[in-house]
Order: structure tokens, then sequence, then C-alpha cells
């Protein structure tokens, strides 16, 4: 690691570090145990570490993208949850000053420091831009399309989530064909997580084609675990969601 990287690493921790003194510990280990992560987690709420953002850290500066690279190195290096969710706050607020050739050489290594649904799905709203975007949409799809079978429960999730996230963020979407290429290989998978994304996936892709999806469900309604299809039929019209409960439990 490079020095002054390692600086600005132990600067973002400390400054998150001091705010916490006074936190309720009991109310954080429930929000650490809530979240699922082995990462130290310090209990500061969501607008008191937007705060903090805001206030700024000595790294800062007008080239947002090389901001962006520190924050980068940044979530790489720490083992705290706080210091890495500096790091989504500021691509929140400057994503669309950072190319996309940078964030597709970035972003997709994020994953691997993944060990929490939080910073999964935080990871998903910038991994789906990649997707949809032209400069970046192959890249990035044969990049899903190796997670799908990965070994690592977060890849295998993002494979799936990162296609659509919410669909209605997007204004463009991957063919159905192809979204099934990603769902059938997952539909059994053991992990809770990986579940989740599976009616994730599902639900949102019933957003955008209805009624391939219903039928899709409806065919493979007996191979779809009790966690997806909870998740898939949570935006279903009301005679859609009953005929498929009934279908299910018969």
């Amino acid at each position: 690691m490079k020095p002054d990287l390692n600086k600005y690493t132990k600067e973002v921790e400390d400054t998150l570090n001091r705010l916490s003194i006074k936190k309720d510990k009991e109310k954080t280990e429930k929000l650490k145990k809530y979240i699922g992560t082995n990462l130290n987690v310090l209990g500061l709420v969501s607008k008191l570490q937007n705060e903090t953002h805001k206030s700024g850290f000595s790294f800062f500066s007008d080239d947002k993208e090389k901001t962006f690279l520190i924050f980068n190195d940044i979530y790489i290096q720490s083992k705290s949850f706080e210091a890495k969710n500096q790091a989504f706050i500021y691509l929140d607020k400057n994503y669309k000053h950072i190319s996309y050739k940078t964030q597709l050489k970035t972003l997709p290594h994020w994953v691997k420091q993944v060990d929490n649904w939080a910073h999964s799905d935080g990871l998903s709203k910038y991994l789906t831009r990649l997707v949809e975007h032209p400069e970046s949409q192959n890249e990035m799809l044969t990049i899903l399309k190796k997670w799908n079978g990965s070994k690592n429960l977060w890849e295998r999730r993002q494979s799936l989530i990162a296609l659509y996230y919410y669909a209605r963020t997007k204004k463009q979407h991957v063919s159905f064909d192809l979204t099934l290429e990603f769902v059938k290989p997952l539909l059994n998978d053991k992990e809770y997580y990986v579940q989740k994304a599976v009616g994730w996936i599902l639900r949102e892709t019933y957003n955008v084609y209805p009624k391939q999806a219903y039928q899709f469900m409806e065919e493979h309604i007996k191979y779809i675990t009790p966690t997806a299809f909870t998740t898939s039929i949570e935006k279903m019209k009301g005679e859609e969601k009953l005929a498929l409960k009934q279908k299910r439990k018969k």
C-alpha cells in the first residue's frame, strides 16, 4: 500500500471513530447482526455519515475522478463498514463525473470486499448502470456471466441483481431471454442471499416483461424456493398472485 493512501484510510476511519465514542454498544451489535457483516460496525446513522462526508476530507479536490480513485483504495483497504460507506456516498454524488472506463476498471473489484447485503445492494446500483451503458455493457455482461457460476455467493447475487437493480431506474433493459440465462442456473442455489436475488430478479423482470415472466414462474413453480417466491410476487396483480399461490400449493 502507498503511504499516502494508508494516511487517507486512517483519516476517514479516525473521523468516523470519533463520532462513535458515545454510541450504544448494544444497538451497534444488533445493527451488525442485522447487516450480517464481519466488518467493524460503528453504529452511525445514515444522516450522520452523510453530514461527515459533506464536511469533507483532506484529499477532496475538484478532480472528481482522482478523489474517487482514493475512495476506491479506502474501500478496498478499510475493515470499517461505515468507512466503506463513505466510498458509496462519494460515488452517489459524483458518478456522472467519473468515466465509465474508470468505473468498469474499479467497481467490479469491490465485490471481493462484500460480505453483507447492504454493500452488495449498494454496489448493484452502479454495476447495473455499467450493464445499461453502451460503452461498458458487453464487458460488464461478460463479468456477470462469470460471476453467475462463481463459488462466491456475493458474486452470484450480483450476477442477478445487477441486471436490473430496480427496473424503474433504467431506460433500457436486457432481453428476457438473456435474463433467463442468468436465472435458471441459480434457481436451486443453496444460499439465502442468492435466493433473495432470484426473487428480486423475477420481480423486476415481471415489471418489464410481465407476460413472459409470469409464464416462466408458472412453468417453473415447483423449482422456485419459498424465499425467492415470496419476493418474486410482491408487485404482481392480485389475481395473478393468487393464481400462482394456488398453483404452488398443488
